[in-house]
């Protein structure tokens, strides 16, 4: 008996660890991305959070500024990412990225911010991702990211 209420707690609990999650694609490179509904309204400015789970650990680059190698890169399993989308004028921009050891994000490690110094001052291709970009309707994720957010 005990073991069937223990299977009942965990399922009510993870059921409402993922209250408001809605899935959005699985095409990010195999993995499962879902973003959380109802989606922040700031006027023109929407707000959409995603959370991805990766099939395999990929890799997060930290900055220390006073280490011998300045940057490191560690293993993340999930990650969510903060996104502001401007409707009117059809662009995004990667607002917040935070990442975790886990796959349901629970242990997070390293959040990486657009108004961080390293990310605003960095050319390379993870500090791009920041960068306030037209939205790409071809790509399948851009164009359910809109859907989601600008109904």
């Amino acid at each position: 008996m005990s073991k069937y209420l223990f299977l009942f707690c965990v399922v009510v609990w993870h059921s409402n660890l993922w209250a408001g999650w809605v899935f959005l694609t699985n095409n990010s490179h195999g993995a499962n991305d879902y973003y959380y509904a109802p989606v922040e309204d700031k006027g023109k400015i929407k707000v959409l959070r995603t959370f991805t789970q990766m099939p395999v650990d990929a890799k997060v680059p930290f900055h220390t500024p006073k280490a011998v190698v300045k940057v490191t890169l560690y293993n993340y399993s999930s990650e969510q990412s903060t996104y502001e989308i401007n409707c009117q004028e059809q662009t995004i921009q990667l607002m917040e990225r935070i990442f975790y050891r886990d796959m349901v994000g629970k242990v997070p490690f390293i959040t990486h911010q657009a108004k961080d110094t390293f990310i605003q001052q960095s050319n390379s291709e993870f500090a791009k991702q920041f960068i306030k970009t037209p939205l790409h309707f071809d790509d399948i994720r851009h164009y359910r990211m809109h859907e989601a957010a600008c109904r």
